[in-house]
């Protein structure tokens, strides 16, 4: 072999020598960056690569099917969560119209409120005024009682019957006091007496006589004091009932002063007169202390009764 050639070989050689060291080194450096980059490999519970380089790349060699299953899972994921946004976006819109809907609600529950309030307070002003009215009534029914009390107390069965008994006498004292009065005006007449110039008619109950003038003529009645009997008395009221009437020459609306024992006690203005029994209304001026019902008093017309 030649020198040179020789040489050539043996140059080639070392430099191929430090060229596949220089690779060495290289590949080692490569194959350690490897390892470090890799190394989360090791940790990872799903992809778990051994520590040795080889088992590491094998196992790296499975992550596409492991990525595959979770970009598809991942892509689920976005899929349901789309699905998740638009259910909630929904919800939110069904609680914004819940929301509005309580705020009506809300509203509505404070008109009935108010209503409510309204109606109680009503309701507990017209109990009292039904309260008040509830009293009111029995007040008047027990003033009603008291007053049916007091007209019983006034007329009682017996007083009634005293009166009509009263009267009846009076009837037949009057029918035979106009029977003397016709036998009167006929001997009168049979002895020449002018009784109608006189003021008397043929008929004591009759319209009076006339003047020549057309004027009526009559008397002027009960002039002077008349006795009488109190048969009725309240003195809450201050009416009065006197055992007197027409027949007496008590009128009604006349007035009389009221004398008992011959005291003045006040006057009576007379509201009914009737045959022998007259009412009346005692004056605001009088001692109603000093009449009772039974008393014997004095009356005397208080004014003067204009003639016809």
């Amino acid at each position: 072999m030649k020198p040179k050639l020789n040489l050539f070989i043996r140059v080639l050689t070392i430099v191929a020598a430090f060229g596949a060291l220089a690779c060495a080194f290289l590949l080692k450096g490569k194959i350690d960056g490897a390892l470090v980059s890799t190394k989360w490999a090791t940790a990872d519970a799903e992809v778990k690569a051994p520590i040795d380089f080889d088992g590491r790349i094998k196992a790296l060699g499975a992550l596409p099917t492991l990525l595959d299953a979770k970009r598809k899972s991942i892509l689920e994921l976005e899929t349901s969560k789309k699905d998740l946004m638009a259910d909630v976006a929904d919800k939110k819109t069904k609680i914004e119209g819940l929301t509005a809907k309580t705020t009506e609600l809300e509203g509505q529950v404070a008109e009935v409120t108010r209503k409510r309030d309204e109606a109680t307070a009503a309701l507990t002003d017209a109990n009292s005024k039904k309260d008040g009215a509830t009293a009111e009534l029995a007040t008047a029914k027990e003033e009603l009682v008291a007053e049916k009390a007091k007209s019983a107390a006034m007329f009682t069965k017996e007083q009634v019957a005293q009166t009509e008994t009263k009267v009846t006498e009076a009837e037949e004292k009057a029918t035979k006091i106009s029977a003397r009065y016709s036998n009167l005006f006929n001997f009168a007449n049979k002895s020449g007496v002018e009784t109608a110039q006189a003021g008397f008619a043929s008929d004591p109950l009759a319209e009076p006589a006339k003047d020549d003038s057309g004027k009526a003529v009559s008397a002027e009645i009960l002039t002077e004091s008349v006795l009488t009997r109190v048969t009725a008395y309240d003195a809450s009221s201050g009416m009065i009932a006197f055992s007197i009437g027409e027949l007496g020459g008590i009128s009604k609306g006349r007035r009389f002063a009221i004398k008992v024992g011959g005291k003045d006690v006040g006057q009576v203005q007379i509201s009914e007169v009737q045959t022998a029994l007259s009412f009346g209304q005692i004056q605001p001026d009088a001692d109603l202390r000093a009449l009772s019902a039974g008393d014997v008093v004095s009356l005397k017309p208080a004014v003067k009764k204009a003639s016809n």
